[in-house]
């Protein structure tokens, strides 16, 4: 149950009539007296209300009550504004205000719903500033539930405010085949559909929300779906029946899906062989893979792994026992990194949630909220990662890093670049996966290409820092722009 409080003033003090007009309509909509029109609910309650309030403060309501045929119109039906949701409708058309009131997830996008069929945009502003506040302070799966509530009322076709919040707030997080959530199949749809093309902030990768799409499904149509490991994910093992019902469900979703930002192995490996996708389509992704004459562009645009703005968060935001038991504090959000013990003067490194291959151009910023003695920043051969703990400890191997000595590093050996970090500064990786290079920015000034040093085709983001300094990865911003 959510509560949502929007008047400020005091409604318990005895209403003297005549001294304040909004306690004065708050009496008038309880006042039996002024009744002249029914509203029946979708949950079977009928509320009464005055029709000229109605018809003053709403043009829908006005186009309801006094239409062109001049019947008189007493009763109104709505299908979908439950009653809780009316009352509160209703308080605002009186008294442009609203008292505490308690909602469910459905009351919720109901009340948004109800705002938006009245054409009440003030009250719209509000439902959405109060989601922010929820979303911002509840798990994620909250988001997931709203959108799910939200396409079951409003048409698959809809955008508006409150979708736009919904979609974006799912999307940053990473949608993972192992979870069982809360997003309903045509939620999954629409938002596939509300961000194909879209440069937002997204960070599932393209294979794996394909993975995530097609588990959804399993566990819909198979009692009892089990996942022993996410290779299994693609196994089709089951009845001819099974199989169609899978495929059926799969196929109106195909269209959100670009296999141009998959890899060529995964492809041919996992998605060639369900026999889902139209031959035209693999073939057309395939020769994107191995054409060497297509256009720098071109490659920019399709052969990045994922859509949208890729967003990143610490890996221990994710494995929490990494946090606890290494030492470092990452945020409620999973954006900011620090070392936690206040004795360790040790060299700590933490990677990212997402690992970086294929072509195409990736680009983050990390923040320097606050610099104690050295930070390093910059990426990783995942690969190595696993070899050598990377991360845990930087003693051994240091990736291609940016120091805020204002040296670049890969393994013993370094490079001076160009300025010395401070704390404030915003710092731009900038990886082309196509030509295995990369550079930095600092506070926007773009500095030349590291070129002494290949990367590997398998890289992942990494900062390390001592106590005392904090490090905040977001989108870079210019890619939102």
């Amino acid at each position: 149950m959510t509560t949502l409080f929007k008047s400020k003033k005091n409604h318990n003090k005895p209403s003297i009539r005549g001294k304040s007009l909004e306690n004065d309509l708050r009496t008038l909509l309880n006042d039996e007296r002024s009744y002249d029109i029914s509203l029946k609910c979708s949950d079977g309650v009928t509320l009464r209300a005055c029709k000229n309030i109605l018809a003053t403060r709403s043009d829908v309501f006005n186009n309801l009550i006094f239409n062109k045929s001049k019947a008189e119109i007493k009763n109104i039906i709505f299908t979908k504004i439950n009653s809780t949701v009316m009352k509160v409708i209703l308080e605002f058309l009186y008294t442009s205000n609203i008292k505490k009131v308690d909602l469910t997830v459905k009351d919720f996008i109901e009340m948004y719903y109800a705002a938006n069929c009245f054409k009440l945009n003030e009250l719209q502003k509000d439902i959405i500033e109060f989601t922010k506040k929820i979303l911002n302070n509840g798990d994620k799966d909250l988001g997931k539930q709203l959108l799910s509530q939200y396409v079951e009322i409003f048409t698959i076709k809809s955008y508006n405010g409150m979708s736009k919040l919904l979609i974006d707030f799912v999307a940053k997080f990473n949608l993972n085949p192992l979870e069982d959530d809360s997003l309903s199949l045509l939620a999954l749809k629409y938002l596939l559909s509300k961000t194909l093309d879209v440069k937002v902030p997204f960070a599932t990768t393209e294979f794996e929300l394909f993975k995530y799409t097609l588990i959804k499904i399993k566990r819909i149509i198979i009692k009892d779906y089990f996942l022993p490991n996410q290779d299994s994910a693609f196994i089709m093992d089951y009845e001819p029946n099974i199989v169609k019902d899978i495929q059926k469900q799969l196929k109106p979703l195909l269209p959100y899906f670009d296999l141009h930002r998959m890899d060529f192995m995964c492809i041919m490996k996992y998605v060639e062989p369900l026999n889902v996708f139209p031959y035209e389509k693999l073939l057309d992704a395939y020769r994107c893979k191995i054409d060497e004459n297509i256009s720098a562009q071109e490659i920019i645009n399709n052969s990045r792994l994922i859509r949208g703005v890729p967003i990143f968060r610490w890996q221990a935001y994710h494995e929490r026992f990494i946090e606890f038991n290494y030492g470092f504090q990452v945020s409620k959000d999973g954006f900011t990194v620090e070392v936690s013990n206040i004795n360790d003067n040790s060299i700590k490194s933490m990677i990212t949630d997402m690992i970086i291959k294929g072509k195409g151009i990736y680009e983050w910023d990390i923040v320097i909220e606050k610099l104690h003695k050295t930070v390093w920043i910059g990426l990783c051969d995942y690969d190595k990662t696993l070899e050598e703990n990377v991360i845990i400890y930087i003693q051994k191997y240091h990736g291609w890093l940016l120091c805020s000595d204002g040296y670049v590093y890969h393994k013993k050996d370094r490079k001076w670049y160009g300025a010395k970090l401070k704390e404030g500064d915003i710092i731009t990786i900038h990886l082309d996966m196509t030509e295995k290079s990369f550079a930095f920015s600092i506070n926007g000034e773009k500095y030349p290409i590291v070129s002494e040093w290949k990367i590997t085709s398998k890289i992942i983001p990494v900062v390390s820092l001592r106590q005392g300094s904090r490090l905040r990865i977001q989108p870079h911003l210019n890619e939102l722009s």
